[in-house]
């Protein structure tokens, strides 16, 4: 029998996963939580084959949840179960470690699907290209790689020989065309590309 750990705030989610694991072709064992201090209670009393994580949780950063399960429990994979389905936020859980990704708006059979999968071994993402191609021009490239080196519009307008209200509109519109919200996600997103 596998067991499972339910992170999620949601009392509905865990009822009615709970009722997916009945129909499930192998016998699953759900515990649940309803936030990070009563996971690690049940982490610490169970043995646990795989978490189902919502980064969406009201108490606690989830990705940053996420990147402190996988440095506890490295040998327990974390799956994915959010809300939240910008590309961004997949990527960066991909790259904190986590085996897969489902968004709630997806069908508990899909989610029992995915924590099959992982349980076998497999990851679990939403299809994406191997690398998203940022849609950059050179020169936006060039700037979020300084962006990235921490480097103010001053530092960059004088590095690529432009004015800092030129470097301003390219970061205005790098951040348009990649959809993030700010210079730190754009750097994430950044890494997750190199």
């Amino acid at each position: 029998m596998a067991s499972l750990l339910l992170i999620d705030d949601h009392p509905l989610v865990e009822v009615a996963l709970e009722a997916a694991c009945l129909n499930a072709p192998i016998p699953l064992q759900l515990y649940a939580a309803g936030d990070e201090a009563q996971a690690r209670q049940l982490l610490q009393q169970h043995h646990i084959d795989l978490i189902v994580l919502d980064i969406g949780l009201p108490d606690s950063d989830g990705l940053e949840l996420l990147r402190r399960l996988r440095a506890r429990h490295p040998q327990c994979p974390v799956l994915i179960y959010s809300a939240q389905q910008s590309r961004h936020t997949l990527l960066s859980a991909a790259s904190l470690g986590a085996a897969g990704y489902v968004v709630k708006s997806q069908s508990m059979a899909q989610l029992l699907s995915a924590i099959l999968a992982v349980l076998g071994g497999q990851q679990a993402f939403p299809p994406l290209p191997e690398r998203i191609a940022l849609p950059l021009t050179e020169k936006e490239q060039q700037i979020v790689a300084l962006l990235v080196r921490g480097l103010s519009n001053i530092q960059i307008g004088e590095q690529l020989h432009i004015s800092n209200k030129t470097v301003s509109t390219h970061k205005k519109n790098i951040l348009e065309k990649t959809g993030v919200q700010s210079v730190v996600e754009l750097a994430e997103l950044w890494k997750a590309q190199q």
